[in-house]
């Protein structure tokens, strides 16, 4: 099994990046005066951003646009087959696994212009029947929904295979570089890589570098809040 290469390691191994976020603009659909709103009878849509070509992340890492771009065509056969699922939390695997599956990606698309590195996408929150009637939760969607209903902050996070390599003291992804999917995440690396994060957490420079260095860190308390709500949903 492949290990997951932290910042500042090169060679072989399991890439995870959580540069993914969201914002309530996004979404008015599901957010109606500040609060996150669910119809029984609809499946919980969610647009977001993916991922970014050519820019180097927090974890030092730079993506360039003939190594990504492939990898996102590749990964959109498994969109328009409804297979690419994804998982809550990122695994020490390679593999996507079925227990733990959380969300399906249904759209994938590319930025304009200045944009034009950015990887947009529209997920849907996999949702049992029972929680959507009647809020008894037993699937990790239903978790997720119910975080998401407390203002509880998620974010989105890459993950793939591939060799990181070092040129000119950046590490660079190389051309085995494969994608496995998009999981969601407690607690980015990333400034502002957050789903639904306040308006002024999320600043958007000249190369789409986000946020404050600050706002990655998430309090005590949101993390006692987020532990003591697992442990609750698992009870």
């Amino acid at each position: 099994m492949s290990k997951i290469l932290e910042r500042g390691e090169t060679g072989f191994g399991i890439l995870i990046e959580r540069d993914g976020y969201i914002t309530k603009d996004m979404n008015k659909n599901i957010f109606l005066n500040e609060n996150f709103e669910i119809k029984p009878d609809e499946p919980v849509i969610i647009n977001c951003v993916l991922q970014k070509w050519g820019v180097e992340n927090k974890n030092g890492r730079i993506y360039p646009k003939e190594i990504l771009t492939p990898q996102i065509e590749e990964y959109r056969k498994l969109v328009e087959t409804n297979s690419a699922i994804s998982e809550a939390d990122h695994p020490d695997s390679s593999v996507v696994s079925l227990h733990n599956v959380s969300h399906i990606i249904k759209k994938m698309w590319w930025g304009q212009g200045s944009e034009e590195n950015v990887l947009y996408g529209q997920l849907e929150i996999i949702t049992s029947p029972a929680y959507m009637r009647d809020g008894i939760v037993t699937m990790v969607g239903d978790k997720i929904v119910e975080y998401l209903k407390r203002g509880i902050k998620l974010g989105i996070s890459s993950r793939g295979v591939g060799t990181l390599k070092e040129v000119h003291g950046k590490n660079i992804v190389q051309a085995d570089f494969e994608l496995i999917c998009f999981d969601l995440v407690g607690t980015p690396s990333t400034p502002g890589a957050y789903l639904f994060p306040n308006k002024n957490e999320l600043q958007v420079g000249e190369n789409n570098k986000l946020g404050d260095e600050n706002s990655e860190i998430l309090s005590e308390d949101k993390k006692l809040l987020v532990n003591n709500l697992d442990k609750f949903l698992l009870s």
